[in-house]
Order: structure tokens, then sequence, then C-alpha cells
């Protein structure tokens, strides 16, 4: 009894106990139960648990009566994160297993043997490169195809980048001639009187500067004459040299009879750098050991009349003895006169006076004159150059004020202008589209090109089509061998001897035989779009119908360059060695083969629902701070779940996946939220 208790009791508790009117009368029951123990037989038990179902479902009907549902669709905004991750890109095939026992190995196009590494008796692996031809020619073409597709990429972003300029600059235009029909707005015209007002001022300035560069242009070409009529006076007068020459008289050796303890030993010399109004007076002096001061005189008669400043001479040593030659410039002599100089000297002992001597001014000076007409010419030269650029400055100013003076009113001509300008800016645009399109075209050829020269490349290696022994090679380094491609056959010698005659009847075509037992290989049919992007030793994930929960790895071992046509369908067989395959495995079995045709790792990725591409632009609606914001994207690699951001975004951002209503039940008495929604990571948050 006790058992069937406990069995029972918990279903209770699957309704809320205020939504459950007969808990009471379970509890009655159970209790009952439990104390009559000894008198209850196992039919009471099972009718104690009948009546309890019943209780519950009356009670769900009960709930469902009292609390009716009531269902609301709401927007849930769904994000992802950027991340980094692994990107792969796969063309999916289909094909049935079969057994190979035999391959015979051959390059696809023929070339000199560059490496042989396979030898007989060897254990290879499928995959595995057994030699290779010299592939300078199709490395150059790889290189020279990439060139080319980078060119050309760059080439499309300049010309998508000079059509969105374009667009905003019709979109202006088309302002600007609205506007413009409208007579403008209130703003431009202030502007446009502002703008008059400014170069009507800038004119009235320009003409007074004019007229004050001619005015300075007058009174320095009257000072270029009075320069010039003062040159041809000096001229007139015999214009004698103005910097040193003869003109004085006197004593002028210099020199003096040293006497310790006596008054200062003095003489006059000649004067030198004499001009018109100035001169230097030479002297020499000796001080007898005592601390001297001296000055000249001169003047036009032996009164003199003028003195010098006067100067010292400062002796350290009184018994010293030396004499000095001094000097001194006077100035504001008159022209073609004589005056008479001397210099007087006073020590502690007394005082001397040399012997006068004369000197004579020069009449004129040619030279200065000559400078001062090339200055006052200089003058009146910039003085034309500057009333030649006013008068040039006036008239630019008179054409701006005309022009500011015609933008006060808008003129038909402007607006015509402005219908040609949008014109020329369709036509531009159109050029452009045709500019870009035929650049996607140029980039989709030059894929095409890199992707058959990177496959040409590749075919420069052989690579075992089966996991095996070498049982033959028929080649050496250096050697020119021929194409012709790889087969594989189910078929095999009996023995040793029958498999080396086989081999050397195959000796003149392959390059390597390679035998097994229990290998097997999928050919599938790749569609003509895909078979391009297929290349030698790609890695292929299998999966079979017979056992759905096995994935088995491959590799491709060779692409057919051949086409075969299915239901009007072109396409190209692929073969794909399987590697470590299951024992269970069995000729004939179908599978789906995943061929991974472009991978990268560490890139910026986003779920593939996540971008929008329409014709060549892609965007993402970036979430920053509440508001969503359209961002312009580059994509990498497009693989199935996720795809490759290689530009416009960084890791860390928010992005919007497209939108999704979600329906939520809530019902009148609930407490607490209400609906599910999904997460702030969206569908698929991290990197596969």
């Amino acid at each position: 009894m006790l058992v069937a208790a406990s069995q029972v009791a918990p279903y209770e508790y699957l309704v809320p106990s205020h939504l459950n009117p007969f808990r009471h009368l379970f509890h009655g029951d159970i209790d009952m139960s439990i104390t009559a123990s000894g008198f209850l037989t196992r039919k009471r038990v099972g009718y104690s648990a009948l009546a309890l179902a019943v209780a519950i479902v009356a009670a769900f009907a009960f709930f469902s009566i009292y609390r009716s549902p009531s269902s609301s669709s709401s927007t849930v905004t769904r994000t992802v994160k950027v991340t980094k991750g692994t990107v792969q890109a796969s063309v999916s095939a289909s094909g049935n297993l079969s057994t190979v026992k035999t391959a015979e190995e051959n390059f696809v196009s023929g070339g000199t043997l560059a490496t042989l590494t396979a030898s007989v008796g060897e254990k290879v692996k499928a995959g595995q490169v057994l030699a290779s031809v010299d592939s300078t020619s199709q490395s150059s073409a790889v290189d020279q195809a990439t060139s080319s597709l980078k060119v050309a990429k760059m080439n499309y972003t300049d010309a998508l980048s000079a059509y969105a300029i374009d667009e905003r600059t019709l979109a202006k235009d088309k302002s600007t001639l609205a506007i413009a029909k409208a007579g403008g707005t209130q703003v431009q015209e202030d502007q446009n009187q502002e703008t008059l007002d400014n170069a009507e001022q800038l004119l009235t300035n320009d003409q007074n500067q004019l007229t004050a560069a001619q005015t300075q242009e007058s009174n320095d070409e009257v000072t270029l004459a009075n320069t010039t009529a003062t040159l041809s006076s000096d001229e007139s007068l015999g214009c004698p040299a103005a910097s040193t020459g003869p003109g004085s008289s006197g004593v002028g050796s210099g020199s003096v009879t040293a006497s310790s303890g006596s008054d200062p030993s003095v003489a006059a010399d000649s004067a030198t750098s004499i001009s018109t109004s100035s001169a230097v007076l030479n002297a020499t002096v000796d001080p007898n050991g005592a601390s001297t001061s001296y000055y000249f005189e001169y003047g036009t008669t032996s009164s003199y009349g003028s003195t010098s400043v006067p100067e010292t001479l400062t002796v350290s040593n009184p018994a010293s003895n030396v004499a000095t030659q001094v000097s001194t410039t006077i100035t504001g002599l008159s022209a073609d006169t004589t005056y008479l100089f001397t210099i007087v000297a006073t020590n502690s002992v007394g005082t001397s006076a040399a012997t006068g001597v004369t000197l004579t001014t020069a009449k004129s000076s040619c030279s200065v004159d000559s400078a001062a007409i090339t200055t006052d010419q200089a003058q009146v030269n910039s003085d034309g150059n500057q009333v030649t650029q006013d008068q040039s400055s006036i008239k630019v100013q008179e054409l701006a004020v005309k022009v500011d003076q015609a933008n006060m009113k808008v003129s038909s001509s402007s607006i015509e202008s402005d219908k040609s300008t949008i014109t020329q800016d369709r036509s531009t645009i159109s050029q452009s589209r045709v500019g870009f399109v035929q650049d996607q075209g140029t980039i989709a050829q030059d894929e095409t090109s890199l992707e058959q020269d990177e496959k040409s490349l590749q075919e420069t290696e052989l690579v075992a089509l089966i996991s095996g022994t070498v049982t033959a090679v028929n080649g050496s380094v250096g050697q020119t061998v021929s194409g012709g491609g790889a087969s594989t056959s189910n078929s095999s010698s009996s023995s040793s001897s029958s498999s080396s005659s086989a081999s050397s009847s195959s000796s003149s075509s392959a390059l390597v035989i390679i035998q097994s037992i229990g290998t097997f290989q999928l050919v599938a049919d790749v569609a003509e779009a895909d078979a391009i992007k297929i290349q030698v030793h790609q890695t292929v994930s299998l999966t079979l119908a017979a056992l759905p929960n096995t994935e088995i790895r491959g590799v491709v071992t060779s692409a057919s360059q051949v086409s075969s046509v299915v239901n009007n369908v072109v396409e190209y067989p692929v073969t794909i060695a399987l590697e470590r395959a299951p024992k269970s495995l069995k000729d004939g079995m179908t599978a789906e083969a995943a061929i991974v045709v472009q991978s990268a790792s560490n890139v910026l990725l986003l779920p593939s629902a996540a971008v929008t591409t329409t014709g060549s632009v892609s965007t993402v609606k970036v979430l920053s701070k509440g508001v969503q914001k359209t961002v312009v994207v580059t994509l990498g690699i497009v693989g199935t779940s996720f795809t490759q951001i290689t530009s416009g975004l960084s890791e860390g951002e928010t992005v919007v996946e497209p939108t999704a209503s979600v329906s939520a039940t809530t019902g009148s008495g609930s407490s607490g939220p209400t609906g599910g929604g999904f997460g702030g990571g969206g569908f698929g948050g991290g990197a596969p």
C-alpha cells in the first residue's frame, strides 16, 4: 500500500494548487489509503489511481477555462558578433564507390621531368607526390594571372568609387537646379548680397590703391629727375672721386720722438677717405710713459674752431714708450674747401700740439649721384609695376562685381546650365556603369584564367591515385615525358610474374604503376560551373547512405579535362581517393562528397544570413548604442554557413541579422516574463 501511495501522490503537483479545487479530495483519499492500509485491497488502490487521473484531467480543463490564452506576435532583433575563425567553401558531388587495385600514373601534359621520388617497391599513400615536371612557365602564368586579377579588382573598386561620387554629384546638381528654378533660397540671396557688397568694397579699395600708387609714381619721377639733374651738374664740375685721394698737405710721416718723463710727442698725418662732406683725420701719438688724452682741431683757418671728441691712451707700464696711430672721422664739411687740422695731446707732464696739416674736400660725388639715380629709377619702375598691378586688380574686381550682380537674380541661362550639367552627370553615370560592368567581366575572365593556370601548375605534379606499392617506374630526371593522364582499374594479376608482365606492357605509357588491395575511390561528377574550382590535393569529406553516422576523409587525386553530358547537363568526373576507409565499405556504395575548394583561418567572419548582397555591393547592419547603421563590406570566401569579411568591419562589432516574427503565448493570470525569443547571440554566433 505504501508503494502505491508513493507512486500516486506526486501527480497532484502537476496542477498548481490555486487551480486544483479537488486537491483536498486527493489528500483525503491518499490519507485514507495510508491510514487504512491494512484493509485496502489492490482493487481499491486501482480505483484510487483512476480517480486521481480523472481529477487531473478535470483540473487541466478548469485551468483551460479560467486561463484563456492569447497569442501575440513580437519581432525579435537577432544579433551576432563579428568573430574570427575558419571559413571553408566546398563543392558538392556524388557517385558510387569502386575498388581499385592498379593505378597507371602519368602526367596530364608532358614536359621535362624535374623530380622523381617514387621507386619500385616503395609504399605510397593516395595524394602523395610521386614526380613533377618543370613548372617555370606555369608558375609565371600564375603570377601574371594573379597580378592581372589584382589590377582588375583595383580598377573595379575605383570604378565603384567613381560611380558613387557621380551619383552624389547628380543628386547635388538636381538640388541646385530645383533651387534655381525656385529663385534661390533667402540664405543664398543674403549671401549673394553680402558677396556683392564685399566685391564693391574691394573695387573701391583697389581704386584708392591705384590712385595712391599713381601719386607715388609721380613723386618718385620728380625725385628721379632731380637726381638726374644733380648728376649732370656734378659731371659738369668734373666729378672727382669720392672715396680717398690727394688733397692733404703738411707733415704726414706719423713719426715722433719719444722722451720718457716729458709731455706727449705728436705728429699730424695725412687725411684719408676725403669726400665732399667728410674725411678721416690721422695722427701719431707717443704718451712718453704716462696716460695721455688727445683730440683733433680743424677749421678753414689757423684758428681751427672745431674739435673732435677727446679720447685717451692708457699707459700701464711707465717705462714703455710706444708711438700709436690714432684717427677720427669728421663730417659736415663743405665741398671743394681747404681745411687745416692738428692734434693736441696732454699727459701729467704737459701738453703738445702737432704742426697743422691741410686737406681739401671733393667738389662732388658722381658715384653717389649714380647710385641715387639707380635707386630712384628702381623705385619708379616698382611704382609703375604697382600701378599696372592695381589696374589689373581693378579689372578683375570689376568683373567680379558684374558676376555678383548677375548672381543676385537667377537667369534662364543658369537654369539651362544646370540642366546641361545634369545631362552630363547622367552620361557620366552611364559610362561609369559600363565601366564597372566591363571591370566585372574582366575580373571574371581573370579569375577563370587564374584558376586554369593554377590547375595547370597543379598538374605539373604527379600524385598517387591510390595507396599501395610502386611496381614500376619508367623514367628519370631530365627526361622528356609525354602526357595522357592517369588511369585506375580493379583488375590485378594473380601472381608476381603476371604483375611484372603487366608492368612491362604498361611501361610504354605509364610513368609509375601502383598496385594495392582493398583500396576504394569515388569518381564523382561535378557541375561545369564548379569544375574549374577543383584541384589535385584538395581535401574531401564523404558521407555514405549506408553509413550515415560515419564521415570518411578523402583527397582529390585527379580532375578530368573531358566532360560528360548527363540529361543535357555538362559535368566533369573527379577522382577522390579514400583515406583509412572502414572495412565495412562495399563496392558500389553511394557516397556524397564535399570538396573543400577554399579555406581561410583566423579571419573575420559572419553568418552568411547576416550579409545582404545586391548586385555587386554587400552590406550589413551594424548595431551601435541602439542605432542601426548600414555599412558596405568586402567579402572574401563565401561558405555555406559563414562568410569571410575582408574590410568594413572590426572584430567584436555587433551585426543585426534579418528579423523574424516569434509568437509568444501569455495568460490573464500569469506573472513574470512571457515569450521566449532568441538570445542576444542570434543563430550561429560562433565560428564554425
